[in-house]
């Protein structure tokens, strides 16, 4: 189970801002990132989804529409 969790450091120990699902004792894998350094520049995240859409293209497996079908008035 991976989960996104707000915590405080303090005095050597992080602590949760919420309850969370897990026994006490348990050994659990951290990834830190500090809140107030991150700022994603909206160029960064285009550029990003760009690539994961050439990474993972969706195809439908359909041949494309035409310029009619594109334009079909109903």
């Amino acid at each position: 189970m991976s989960q996104i969790v707000a915590a405080t450091f303090e005095n050597g120990v992080f602590r949760p801002h919420e309850q969370l699902p897990i026994p006490p004792g348990s050994m659990v894998r951290l990834t830190v990132d500090r809140l107030d350094d991150i700022q994603v520049p909206a160029q960064w995240a285009c550029d990003e989804l760009d690539n994961l859409c050439a990474e993972f293209p969706i195809t439908s497996g359909s041949p494309p529409l035409t310029r009619d079908q594109l334009h079909e008035r109903r």
